[in-house]
């Protein structure tokens, strides 16, 4: 069988509702949410697919018979953690797409909000209203079923469902404090009673992630027999229940979440990251392309790629970004966008950009601020089966590359963990090998021109994040990557001036969402896209 499985219908939707409400029925007899939620949309900005998501769910891996699909085949009183696990993969990666993806990396430039709502992203002037789906929808959509997840698998003696819920929610938790900073945290989840729960600090956050990822790496590592029934299988859509997977994606993780803590301690962060790739000399993060935590998506209207439905019921409100397409071309981020080519082509301009004009065989992004799409998301990610990416093998060496240079900016092994990098990016995008611009040797020759370091740090690590920037498109870990390093040196947003920014500075967070700050007696006030920063931002 093909190792990641795809998200094909909605036939199990009643199922999955069923059995959420079963598990809640016996679990959480006093079901309170964040307050916010109470009135929170229940869609997002793409047309009727949130709620079709969220109950998804009929997937199968590739090379299976359809119809034995999504419940785990090996014991019927596991169908209910079955049906949750599946809906909650789902649900998290369609929202870092539509709810992460879009609007981080339209502040960093690789995709541009050229009309609509998406607009309000460009310049920065968008509703904190617009916020609320992106809260509402990781809470309510993600975290309160994995919440589920892992409390029933506990109680049932059921350590690999449990693991998996951890990385899941690890995950999740970490990407809502990189995007707002302090949220709620201990108090934040259904069954508490509470319906002002309290804001954690972010570095509290982060210490509990580490212990958290740590409990899933315990759980994951126990033998198949601790298991008191069925373990994860075809319902684990991102590895369909390989442990080892899970423990790496578990410790490259841990690594992610040391390396941003690079500006209050740099080799500290360093050893740390490193630490949790490596065991002495044995390897332990994600091992390869083929191993990336990814979810794909199915071919039809209600379950496609989260990029692909934005494109098609919002043709022309989100289109690319100047700075990233410039990289593309060969040139720099702050080069005019109608700089021709130049010598260095990116072999994966094709699959991450449209042509523009339409037609022709140049490439053009949009300048960050003014209204109006040029090239487009790709084929890669954006056609209706493409993969939401939520930590890669890319990913782990990029973070080993710049680890050992903060460390000893002489160290070889940055280079071979660079290289690494990018060999693993081009393994996962590049599929044509008739493309003029994706040869081996126009391959081989990018690396050796983009992706070589010179023993200079700064130099050495604007080329790592630089490379980062590009492997990593869509993702909203480069947003992170900025923030820390000030890399890719992105020129300023036009026309993005106004209470919210100011100065007009490339925002260094996400304003609360309006259904907190009214409804949440908790949530902090006077939130700007600046202020106040991150912990780990200052």
């Amino acid at each position: 069988m093909k190792q990641h499985t795809k998200y094909l219908g909605l036939s199990a939707a009643k199922q999955h509702a069923t059995a959420v409400r079963a598990i809640r029925s016996k679990s959480s007899p006093s079901f309170v949410g964040l307050r916010a939620f109470h009135s929170y949309p229940a869609a997002i900005r793409l047309k009727n697919v949130y709620g079709a998501i969220v109950l998804l769910a009929v997937f199968a891996l590739a090379s299976c018979d359809l119809q034995k699909t999504n419940v785990n085949p090996n014991a019927s009183s596991e169908v209910s953690l079955s049906a949750v696990l599946t809906g909650a993969e789902v649900s998290l990666a369609f929202n870092i797409g539509a709810n992460g993806a879009i609007a981080t990396n339209t502040f960093i430039q690789q995709t541009s909000g050229a009309n609509g709502d998406a607009a309000g992203l460009d310049n920065y002037t968008i509703s904190p209203s617009y916020y609320n789906s992106t809260w509402g929808s990781f809470y309510t959509g993600v975290l309160e079923e994995l919440k589920i997840l892992q409390k029933t698998a506990s109680e049932r003696q059921l350590p690999y469902y449990s693991g998996v819920a951890r990385v899941l929610s690890s995950f999740t938790f970490g990407a809502l404090t990189d995007i707002f900073g302090d949220i709620p945290y201990t108090e934040s989840l259904y069954g508490n009673g509470i319906v002002n729960p309290k804001y954690d600090k972010q570095q509290d956050i982060y210490a509990a992630i580490q212990l958290q990822l740590d409990s899933a790496i315990t759980e994951l590592s126990k033998p198949v027999s601790d298991n008191i029934g069925a373990t994860p299988a075809t319902d684990d859509l991102i590895f369909g229940g390989a442990t080892a997977k899970w423990i790496a994606t578990a410790y490259t993780l841990k690594a992610r979440y040391a390396l941003h803590l690079t500006k209050l301690g740099a080799k500290d962060a360093a050893q740390k990251a490193l630490s949790f790739l490596y065991d002495g000399a044995n390897y332990r993060g994600i091992a390869s392309s083929s191993a990336d935590a990814q979810v794909l998506f199915g071919s039809a209207a209600t379950n496609a790629n989260p990029f692909y439905q934005q494109q098609v019921n919002r043709p022309g409100w989100v289109g690319l970004g100047a700075s990233f397409v410039n990289l593309l071309n060969g040139n720099k981020v702050t080069d005019a966008n109608t700089t021709p080519e130049g010598t260095y082509v990116d072999p994966r301009r094709a699959y991450f950009a449209t042509n523009f004009p339409a037609g022709s065989s140049t490439y053009q992004g949009s300048t960050a601020g003014v209204p109006g799409a040029k090239s487009v998301i790709g084929p890669y990610y954006g056609t209706a089966t493409s993969p939401v990416n939520l930590v890669t093998y890319s990913e782990a060496k990029f973070i080993e590359a710049e680890a050992r240079i903060i460390i000893n900016p002489s160290d070889p092994l940055a280079q071979t963990a660079l290289q690494e990098a990018v060999k693993g990016s081009f393994a996962k995008v590049v599929t044509n090998a008739n493309d003029p611009y994706s040869s081996a040797q126009k391959q081989a020759d990018y690396i050796n021109a983009k992706a070589s370091l010179t023993g200079n740090f700064n130099a050495d690590l604007e080329t790592i994040i630089t490379q980062k920037y590009i492997a990593l498109f869509l993702q909203p870990e480069v947003w992170a990557d900025y923030r820390r390093t000030g890399y890719p040196a992105l020129p300023l947003a036009q026309n993005a001036t106004s209470a919210a920014n100011p100065n007009g500075l490339i925002p260094r967070r996400i304003l609360y969402p309006q259904n907190e700050t009214s409804l949440n007696s908790n949530a902090p006030a006077g939130s700007t896209y600046q202020t106040p920063k991150l912990w780990w931002d200052n």
